[in-house]
């Protein structure tokens, strides 16, 4: 159990360390462009962001009723 402990910490530790680095690098690109561009991308990135969500959800929440039907039919 302590080996599954250790394997979702780290895993937690490098997915913060990539969101971090991924954050840095997405800053500094949207630094680098005009404030109309920059605009433009960060409305198609909220976009994109919201959507994923969505999906997420809908796995989530599609997964949860399968599960609610097995545990019932047992």
């Amino acid at each position: 159990m302590r080996f599954v402990n250790a394997a979702l910490v780290l895993v937690t530790l490098l997915a913060c360390i990539g969101g971090y680095l991924q954050q840095k690098k997405r800053l500094a690109t949207t630094r680098a462009l005009p404030a109309a561009a920059a605009r433009d991308r960060y409305e198609a990135t909220e976009r994109r962001r919201e959507r994923v969500l969505m999906a997420v959800t809908g796995v989530l929440v599609a997964a949860a009723l399968v599960a609610l039907f097995l545990r019932m039919a047992a």
